[in-house]
């Protein structure tokens, strides 16, 4: 019994002084069909503490005046953006982009984690950034920005 409540007390301890991890997000529009996905609205390389390939899924959106709303599947693989390699992070956010000023943010959280960062599942995620366009043609291009884990 006391090994029980030490272990927990312990394990309360590490998730309370865990550092957030950070990583750069360099986001393009699109990528490769995820065979159970379908196709990312945005893919590209995170670099920090973590490192790998990140992809987004819409999985709705809503405009609102100057804002727009959105809802996403995320998942980040070790590949290299051309094959989807084995699978490090997956989550859900929710965010918004604010057309005034091209900034996006979002919240969500890790529902999935595998090999050294197992120990992720149920943390909060954040993520900030802007969104650049293209000139020509006016459509959005890449949109780098920071990712955190709590």
């Amino acid at each position: 019994m006391l090994a029980l409540a030490l272990t927990s007390v312990l394990t309360t301890a590490v998730i309370v002084n865990a550092k957030p991890l950070y990583g750069y997000m360099a986001l393009d529009r699109g990528g490769p069909e995820h065979p159970e996905l379908g196709s990312p609205g945005w893919s590209g390389p995170i670099t920090g503490d973590i490192n790998g390939y990140m992809y987004f899924f819409n999985t709705d959106k809503k405009d609102v005046g100057q804002a727009h709303f959105f809802w996403e599947i995320w998942l980040i693989t070790d590949g290299d953006g051309e094959e989807y390699g084995d699978t490090l992070l997956i989550g859900t956010d929710n965010g918004v982009v604010t057309w005034k000023n091209d900034k996006y943010r979002m919240n969500g959280v890790v529902t999935e984690a595998y090999g050294e960062y197992g120990h992720l599942v149920g943390r909060n995620v954040h993520m900030s950034g802007f969104i650049t366009f293209d000139p020509d043609t006016g459509a959005p291009l890449t949109a780098p920005g920071t990712f955190r884990v709590n």
